[in-house]
C-alpha cells in the first residue's frame, strides 16, 4: 500500500512537472516581451469593464426593481439569459432603463432563440446593450460540436461585430481536437467552461482552458458554482471567494454565477434565494456574499482586463503532494526577476497557496497570490482560517529609478493602489508577510515608477 501512494505521488508530481512546461509557453524565458494581438474578444476585453454576471434561466421579463436591483445591489456588469432569453426576457431587461444594461444571451447552436426559432430571436445587429452570444452549451461529440459552426456563421453575418462564446465541456470525449479547431477555423471570440466542484481537481481544468484562450489569442470565461443539488451541504462564504477569485489568479476576465434565479427545476436550486421562479422570494445571505464579491471582483478586474496571465503555480502544504494540474512553484515561474520564495509565514501550518503571474502591455510583471482554503476543500486546505503568506525578493540588478523598499497592491475593497512596506532583510533582499482571508488574493506590481495598469 505504501508503495502505491508513493507511486502515485511520483505520477502526479510527473504530471505537474509537463504542465509546469506547458504553463510558461505564453512568455518564453529570456524572450523579448510580446502583448497579444489585439483580436476583437482581447480588444473587447481591454476596452470594456470586467464581464460579471449571474445566470437567468426561463424567469420571464423581470420587474424593474428586480432590475435595478441586480446591477446595483448585485454589482453585475451584464445580464446573461438562457436560450429562451431571447426576444421578450430580455426585452423586459431593457425595458427597465438601467443606464448600466448590457446582455450576454444563449441562443440554439443554429443561433436561433428557443423562443420563436428566429435567428438570435430576431433581435437587430447591434441592439442595444448587446456584448454578444453564447452559441449553443457543452457539445459532447463531435457531430455536435461541427453543427454549431452553422450558427457561429449566421450569428457573425448578421451582427459582425458581436462577441461570439462558446461553452465546453470538459467531459467531452474530443474537448482538445474542439478547442484547436474553434482556434483555427471557427469565428468565435471567447472560450468559456464550467466546473462544478469545491475539490482541487478544478485546477487541471482551468489550466486547460486558459492554455486554449492563450495559445489563440481569446479571452477566456467560466461559470462560477452558485446553485444546489439536492442533499448538497450549506455553501461557505470561503468557498464562494475560492471559487471566484480562483479565476483571477489564472487569468480568467469573464464570470457568471451559475445561477442567479431560475424557473422550478427538479435539479437545481438557487444559493442566491429562497425560493426559484419568483423575482420576490428573499435572498440569502450568500446574495450578499456573492454581492460583495462581484464588486471586489470589479475593482481587480479593472487591472486584470489590461493583462496577460503568464504563469500559475502552486505551493503547497507537503513537498509530497500537490494537486494533479497544478504545477509546484520554483523560483523564476512567470519569468519573475526577483522572487525568491513564496511560502507560508513562520507559524502557518497547513497553507497552500495559488499563484499566479501576469505582464500588462507594457511589460510590467504583476503578481496574485490566493489562500485557497475554502470550507469544503480538500484536506488540509478544508479552513476558513486567514492565513499569512511570506513573499521574498532579491532586488540585486533591479533598473535605477526601481524602489527595492516597497511594492503597489490593488486594494479590492476601496480599489486604490497602496503603497506597501517591505521588510528589509540585508544586502538587497527584503519580504513582505501579507495576512490573507481564507479564498481571497493579493495582487501586486514592482514600485519600478511605472503605475497599475488599469481601466
Amino acid at each position: 500500500m505504501v508503495r502505491t501512494f508513493i507511486f502515485k505521488i511520483m505520477i502526479v508530481l510527473m504530471i505537474s512537472a509537463l504542465s509546469g512546461c506547458i504553463e510558461a509557453e505564453y512568455d518564453p524565458p529570456g524572450g523579448d516581451w510580446s502583448p497579444p494581438a489585439m483580436t476583437r474578444g482581447i480588444r473587447w476585453i481591454r476596452n470594456n469593464p470586467m464581464f460579471l454576471s449571474g445566470l437567468t434561466v426561463s424567469m420571464g421579463p423581470p420587474p424593474a426593481r428586480f432590475v435595478n436591483d441586480y446591477f446595483n445591489g448585485f454589482h453585475a456588469s451584464a445580464v446573461h439569459l438562457w436560450e429562451d432569453g431571447l426576444p421578450r426576457e430580455m426585452d423586459g431587461w431593457a425595458a427597465a432603463g438601467h443606464p448600466g444594461f448590457r446582455f450576454v444571451s444563449w441562443v440554439q447552436p443554429d443561433g436561433t432563440s428557443l423562443t420563436n426559432g428566429e435567428l438570435i430571436g430576431g433581435y437587430p445587429v447591434a441592439a442595444t446593450g448587446r456584448i454578444g452570444y453564447q452559441i449553443g452549451d457543452e457539445p459532447m461529440t463531435w457531430a455536435d460540436f461541427l453543427q454549431y459552426e452553422t450558427g457561429f456563421n449566421a450569428v457573425r453575418a448578421h451582427d459582425p461585430d458581436a462577441l461570439l462564446i462558446l461553452n465546453f465541456s470538459f467531459l467531452a470525449p474530443e474537448v482538445d481536437a474542439m478547442l484547436d479547431h474553434y482556434g483555427q477555423h471557427m469565428d468565435g471570440d471567447v472560450i468559456s467552461h464550467d466546473v462544478y466542484t469545491w475539490t482541487s481537481s478544478v485546477y487541471a481544468h482551468l489550466a486547460k482552458f486558459r492554455r486554449a484562450g492563450l495559445r489563440y489569442n481569446k479571452p477566456y470565461w467560466r461559470y462560477l458554482y452558485s446553485h444546489y443539488s439536492d442533499g448538497e451541504e450549506a455553501i461557505s462564504e470561503s468557498d464562494l471567494r475560492w471559487e471566484a477569485f480562483m479565476g483571477l489568479v489564472y487569468g480568467y476576465s469573464g464570470h457568471t454565477w451559475f445561477i442567479y434565479q431560475i424557473a422550478e427545476n427538479n435539479v437545481l436550486s438557487p444559493a442566491f434565494f429562497t425560493r426559484p421562479a419568483d423575482f420576490n422570494a428573499q435572498k440569502t445571505r450568500l446574495w450578499d456574499v456573492a454581492s460583495r464579491i462581484n464588486a471586489e471582483m470589479a475593482r481587480l478586474g479593472k487591472a486584470i482586463t489590461q493583462m496577460t496571465s503568464t504563469d500559475v503555480r502552486y505551493v503547497p502544504a507537503s513537498q509530497y503532494y500537490i494537486p494533479p494540474g497544478a504545477v509546484p512553484w520554483s523560483r523564476g515561474a512567470g519569468n519573475d526577476p526577483y522572487i525568491t520564495d513564496i511560502a507560508p509565514a513562520p507559524g502557518q501550518e497547513y497553507l497552500e497557496i495559488l499563484v499566479g503571474f501576469f505582464r500588462d502591455d507594457a511589460g510590467e510583471f504583476y503578481v496574485m497570490v490566493q489562500n485557497v482554503r475554502h470550507t469544503h476543500g480538500d484536506f488540509p486546505i478544508n479552513s476558513d482560517a486567514s492565513g499569512t503568506i511570506r513573499i521574498s525578493f532579491d532586488f540585486s540588478g533591479a533598473p535605477s529609478g526601481f524602489d527595492p523598499t516597497r511594492i503597489l497592491s490593488l486594494n479590492k475593497v476601496t480599489g486604490t493602489v497602496d503603497h506597501v512596506p517591505l521588510i528589509a532583510a540585508g544586502g538587497n533582499t527584503a519580504y513582505v508577510d501579507i495576512p490573507v482571508a481564507a479564498g481571497d488574493p493579493f495582487l501586486f506590481k514592482y514600485a519600478t515608477g511605472v503605475p497599475f495598469a488599469m481601466r
